[in-house]
């Protein structure tokens, strides 16, 4: 308490040196006895608590530690920010690879289904007959073709066998 009054008193002695300074000339400025002053400024310094001084140099701790803290949060969402999105991108790629083996995986199995081995196998033999039944086309087309043109042969020997009768009758 005596501390309180006696840096009261200090103020006020220090108020009382600026209000009672001479001023100068057209200016607000005023002119005070420096050695004055920095005693008395010495003299509250003096007076100030020590828990005073600590509670400075603690909010001084405070701001630095708080300051520090904030680094160290916006490091963290950073990196958190880059963890995330390498496990999204290995998420994706995780996700792509198993379509691709999903989708290998369900060709696989609807080829080897019965209804397409069945299907498979019922169009091995419809080209097999179909095939086998070109062939006989083919083999008849030449016949046919074969005995036609014998026909026109003989026919033509015929009518060629007519005309050298009828040439030599003319003669």
């Amino acid at each position: 308490m005596k501390i309180d009054l006696e840096l009261l008193d200090l103020f006020t002695d220090l108020e009382n040196i600026v209000k009672e300074a001479n001023t100068l000339p057209f200016t607000q400025k005023c002119t005070v006895d420096k050695e004055e002053v920095l005693a008395l400024l010495a003299e509250i310094k003096s007076l100030i608590p020590e828990e005073i001084s600590q509670a400075v140099w603690i909010n001084k701790e405070r701001q630095k530690l708080i300051s520090e803290a904030k680094k160290d949060a916006s490091a963290i969402v950073q990196q958190a920010h880059k963890d995330y999105e390498n496990i999204m991108a290995k998420y994706d790629r995780d996700i792509e690879m198993m379509k691709r083996d999903s989708e290998a995986a369900i060709k696989k199995y609807i080829e080897s289904s019965d209804p397409v081995v069945k299907a498979r196998e019922e169009a091995k033999e419809i080209i097999e007959k179909a095939e086998n039944i070109a062939k006989e086309i083919r083999t008849g087309s030449m016949e046919y073709a074969e005995g036609l043109l014998s026909s026109v042969e003989y026919n033509l020997q015929t009518i060629l066998g007519e005309i050298r009768t009828n040439k030599k009758e003319l003669k």
